[in-house]
């Protein structure tokens, strides 16, 4: 399902070049950096309302760490009943490496949530820790998941569903004033370099576990 990919080595490279340098100017602090995310805020915020805090709050809630923690097992709880078994464990493994390297980054770049956001978030900003998570379901969705759907037409729509739902969590960051918009995009850029870690990883392994009980007869 994961296919060998002549591309990935670039796509690595590329992807840890753009985070690197977008990780060393957010903690340097750039006066450019500042420019964007400031214009960025402006232009999402621009019909701040009441309605809008309560579906931003709600698609914050959906898309928390902890949520995605259950959605992912809840996709590998079903991927491996349909004996996907060793796509179920790569994505959890997936999910959970994500998250120590987000840790770890937003440690290490230690930038400080904007002033009077409206989420109850606490820590450090960058990356973000929702829109990581989120992007990395979404390439599970996309990647294992829409391939095996019965239709056309039933996977571009499942496809493009979650691409979008992946921009309103974006969105929504921004505009609960949780994270600057370059959180959101370095969250994307992590989660980037890490899949196509994971991708080598799958490859190089997983014909390997097929010889384990867990993952006896599992599709490859």
């Amino acid at each position: 399902m994961i296919d060998k990919s002549r591309s990935r080595p670039v796509k690595f490279v590329i992807g840890v070049i753009l985070f690197a340098y977008l990780s060393y100017f957010v903690a340097q602090g750039a006066i450019g950096i500042d420019l964007f995310d400031a214009g960025m805020s402006s232009l999402v915020r621009v019909h701040n309302n009441g309605f809008f805090d309560a579906i931003y709050k709600i698609i914050s809630w959906i898309a928390s760490p902890a949520k995605d923690i259950f959605w992912m097992v809840l996709l590998a709880f079903l991927m491996y009943g349909f004996k996907y078994k060793i796509q179920a464990f790569w994505s959890l493994v997936l999910l959970a490496g994500g998250d120590v390297l987000g840790t770890i980054v937003k440690h290490l770049v230690a930038r400080a949530r904007p002033i009077d956001h409206l989420a109850s978030d606490t820590g450090y900003s960058y990356p973000s820790g929702h829109v990581l998570g989120t992007f990395l379901i979404v390439t599970v969705v996309i990647v294992l998941i829409v391939p095996e759907l019965p239709t056309y037409r039933m996977a571009q729509i499942v496809k493009w569903v979650a691409i979008v739902w992946l921009l309103l969590v974006m969105i929504a960051r921004v505009y609960m004033q949780a994270h600057y918009a370059t959180d959101t995009i370095g969250a994307v850029l992590l989660g980037w370099v890490w899949v196509q870690i994971m991708a080598w990883v799958y490859q190089l392994y997983a014909r390997h576990l097929l010889q384990w009980r867990l993952f006896y007869r599992s599709y490859l």
